[in-house]
């Protein structure tokens, strides 16, 4: 028996050791990948999975010249990998009892076998914009699931206590965030690169002499120019936003790794486990926004571009480590949601200027703003593009549209709370607000409500169009006078609340091409089905608080359950057919098509679970589905736009 139990010993620790190697060998992968892109030389082996006629592991040496000496390597190393990734599902899943981590062993699989058919669609179709790109963030996701696999079967995550602490959730927060933003920097960087907007912009850090240029004509005359004495084809005005939302991005990376490093110091200097990698993660941001430098003024020399690409990938892992660490150590299990809302019991105790600001804009319900706006930009941005407007060039019209639309949903945000404050005081979940806990007078949130929906709708008529305004009155009716007073007396409530819920992609398209055509009612539509799914899922969830307040929510009143997991299907498969609508009426390209696909199909998925049996985790499985669900659909839409 003590034979067994060192041999398991021995085993796991072995087990721990090859699960680090995989992870260290995928992100030399990374590189190797990264020198065929940055050397242009992903066409240099025209066929897969043979390299030129002959079977890839007999492939001569002396054969290796030029670009194939980088494209063959990249394949070998692939494969390297591959065959580790086998043999780690393979291992865990003989000698790990946890279900979950074998689970995710057999999803490590299934994502390198992806990547392996990925690197060979990009071959056989010339290296087309959209495989090349979902190729490049496939491994990045790769590369963290193998670092999860790592930290899971590290000593360490069997020892570590959670400590429940409210400033180590918020730390926990501020890494899951800092992750999240480098991976969107990732995707914008594979946009950048894929596109070949790397050089659109030739100087650094400024661009053009200005920290904020117009994307003008003139802009555009001369980042050519410029391009021209270097030898280079000239570029769009859409290059250069791709390559300057990259720059955007890597502002909002360097903002959230502030915070985190603040946190840090403030609240956790004497704790190694994260002071380090925090200084780990500042460290490799400072090399990288260095190397981004280099990159732009040696006009993309290859090693230094690949060592960007390389050092992203790194940054990505660290700070993806830090949140499991961080997740680890300071949120309860089963409470991970807390990381993306306050804790209900807990009352803001900021006072001062500083508190009232805070409870104002509480009161504006700033999540829903960011949702509406999201949305009122990419129906505008698409309606542009149908009825060829220009918008980087003209960019006012845009900016009426979004800040008439912030004044509205800011307003309508207000005075739903001031019409649902007693609702609010008895529920566990909102009775911390700014009106039920005091911290705003009634009279006052209504006064503030009016202002700020009435200063939108007269922005919006005076700047944007009668029609647009027309909309956002039309919402602002809808939510307040037919949505909110309906949640007391029927269940239909929420499928028509989701009507003024889907307006805003219709004002925005409105706004761009003064016609509401079929492409803004599909975008209508798709957030309209979106809804249904997403709220019943929160109304499961706070059953208790619903039915407390006198909420006539279906999930609430509805014992069996049959209907509300009849419309989460139902609703899920429309979902699935109005997107791909979005592709037949040449609103959208491939690349949205296999991407709506995809998701619809994993958030049907879930809907069909949770229909199974409600309970906690599938309706929080539903409830983060949804919530992942339509970001991603709408930046895969705006993505395969931009390639159009």
């Amino acid at each position: 028996m003590v034979s067994s139990f060192s041999s398991n010993s021995n085993s796991q620790k072995w087990l721990r050791r090859f699960s680090k190697f995989t992870a260290l060998s995928t992100l030399g992968l990374i590189f190797a990948g990264g020198l065929v892109t940055s050397t242009g030389s992903g066409l240099a082996v025209p066929d897969w999975p043979n390299t030129y006629g002959e079977f890839m592991f007999t492939f001569p040496f002396s054969k290796w010249v030029g670009g194939i000496f980088y494209e063959h390597l990249h394949r070998l190393v692939a494969s390297f990998v591959g065959f580790l990734t086998v043999v780690l599902a393979l291992w865990l899943w003989r000698s790990d009892r946890r279900r979950w981590v074998k689970s995710l062993g057999w999803t490590a699989l299934a994502a390198v076998i992806a990547q392996g058919l990925l690197g060979g669609l990009t071959v056989l179709f010339l290296l087309p914009t959209a495989i090349s790109m979902t190729h490049a963030v496939l491994a990045q996701t790769f590369f963290c699931i193998t670092v999860a696999l790592a930290f899971f079967l590290s000593k360490e995550w069997g020892r570590l206590e959670t400590v429940d602490d409210a400033t180590g959730k918020s730390f926990a927060r501020w890494t899951v965030i800092l992750t999240g933003t480098i991976y969107l920097q990732l995707i914008l960087g594979a946009l950048m690169r894929h596109t070949g907007s790397g050089l659109a912009v030739v100087d650094f850090p400024l661009v053009n002499g200005a920290v904020f240029p117009a994307l003008n004509d003139r802009l555009l005359s001369t980042m050519n120019w410029a391009r021209f004495d270097l030898d280079l084809e000239p570029v769009t005005l859409s290059h250069i936003f791709i390559h300057m939302l990259h720059r955007f991005g890597a502002v909002l990376v360097l903002g959230a790794a502030t915070v985190v490093t603040l946190q840090a110091f403030k609240h956790h200097r004497t704790e190694d486990r994260i002071f380090l990698p925090v200084l780990f993660i500042d460290l490799l941001l400072m090399t990288q926004i260095f190397l981004a430098g280099f990159v732009i003024w040696s006009a993309k020399a290859p090693i230094i571009t690949t060592f960007h690409v390389w050092t992203g990938a790194l940054l990505l892992g660290a700070s993806f480590f830090l949140s499991l660490r961080s997740v680890r150590m300071f949120v309860p299990r089963g409470q991970l949601w807390f990381l993306f809302q306050r804790d209900p019991d807990q009352l803001p105790m900021t006072e001062g200027w500083r508190g009232a600001v805070s409870a104002f804009w509480e009161l504006t319900k700033p999540r829903i703003i960011w949702l509406v706006l999201v949305a009122t930009a990419i129906g505008f941005y698409l309606g542009a593009v149908e009825a060829g407007q220009p918008i980087l060039s003209e960019p006012w019209p845009l900016i009426h549209t979004l800040l008439g639309t912030v004044l509205v949903a800011a307003g309508v945000g207000a005075l739903n709370q001031y019409i649902e404050r007693d609702a609010d005081g008895m529920m566990k979940r909102t009775r911390t607000r700014p009106i039920p806990s005091g911290r705003v007078k009634p009279i006052t949130a209504r006064r503030f409500g009016i202002a700020l929906a009435a200063a939108g709708v007269i922005y919006l008529l005076t700047t944007v169009a009668v029609e647009v305004a027309v909309v956002a009155f039309l919402t602002l009716f809808l939510y307040l006078s037919v949505y909110t007073p309906l949640k007391m007396k029927t269940t239909w409530n929420t499928i028509i609340g989701a009507v003024p819920g889907a307006l805003p992609p219709l004002g925005g398209w409105l706004a761009a091409s003064g016609n509401l055509e079929l492409g803004g009612w599909l975008l209508f539509g798709v957030l309209f089905l979106w809804q249904i799914p997403h709220f019943y899922a929160i109304a499961w969830l706070y059953r208790k608080d619903y039915a407390r307040a006198g909420f006539q929510m279906l999930p609430v009143v509805e014992s069996t359950m049959l209907k509300t997991s009849a419309y989460c299907i139902t609703f899920s498969v429309c979902l699935l057919i109005c997107t791909t609508l979005l592709h037949v009426s040449g609103v959208s390209g491939q690349l949205f098509l296999w991407g709506s696909l995809m998701l619809g199909g994993t958030f049907l998925t879930l809907s069909v679970d949770t229909a199974r049996g409600w309970n906690q985790s599938r309706a929080r499985r539903l409830f983060v589905g949804s919530i992942l669900y339509l970001p991603l659909l709408l930046l895969i839409l705006v993505v395969d736009r931009s390639l159009m």
